[in-house]
């Protein structure tokens, strides 16, 4: 009797919903996904879903905004940011610096919203298309990543050069803010997902091992 496949996660013999644990991590993120994406089982913004306490997702719809984002951002909840490369954007490792210096300064009466990151969660060719067909992201200032090794990420074909994952880029940044422990446990819950995702891919049944919990010191 053939396996049904997992209703949250899509995986048939190797489920992964239970396998990640929410990080200790204060970095805050929307993932504006592409719709295609959240049927993918190679999407890993599913995976930083559920590692980052402090991440929502969105699904992206031309026509019709998240309003209730948009009413954050315009109370003054928190101070949005759109990673994204482009040649006024600002460095990330910069970015975290300034903010700190300015909370530093700042009298502690005067409350400053808190960073939020919002991240295209699509292909490449998908992100600029979104980008473009969304004026609401136009007005949002822009951050860059710093230079990183080449992506890891090997579950899909033909993707540029120097471009990371949507797990990978979330990992840049929690390693820009200094967070470097669970930037390292978020990169080896990714290692665990693609070693599930093509056990799960050609039908092995052999259990994989947990993911582990690494110390500072991993």
């Amino acid at each position: 009797m053939a396996r049904s496949p997992c209703h949250q996660c899509g995986f048939t013999y190797h489920c992964i919903c239970h396998c990640y644990w929410p990080l200790d991590s204060q970095l805050q993120c929307v993932l504006v996904m592409h719709e295609n994406e959240a049927a993918r089982q190679s999407n890993t913004g599913k995976l930083v879903k559920a590692a980052l306490p402090h991440t929502q997702i969105e699904i992206w719809q031309r026509k019709q905004p998240p309003q209730a984002l948009l009413d954050s951002w315009a109370r003054g909840d928190v101070s949005p940011w759109l990673l994204f490369p482009s040649d006024d954007a600002i460095p990330a490792d910069r970015l975290f610096a300034n903010a700190a210096r300015s909370v530093s300064c700042a009298d502690r009466s005067v409350s400053r919203a808190p960073l939020q990151f919002v991240v295209l969660d699509a292909t490449w060719q998908q992100a600029r298309k979104m980008l473009n067909k969304s004026p609401w992201l136009h007005r949002l200032p822009r951050v860059s990543l710093p230079s990183t090794a080449a992506s890891q990420y090997t579950l899909r074909r033909n993707q540029p050069p120097g471009h990371l994952c949507t797990s990978e880029a979330v990992s840049a940044l929690l390693r820009s803010q200094g967070d470097v422990n669970a930037a390292t446990q978020l990169d080896h819950f990714l290692v665990h997902f693609m070693e599930s995702y093509e056990a799960d891919r050609h039908h092995h049944t052999t259990p994989l091992p947990a993911p582990k919990m690494l110390t500072s010191n991993a």
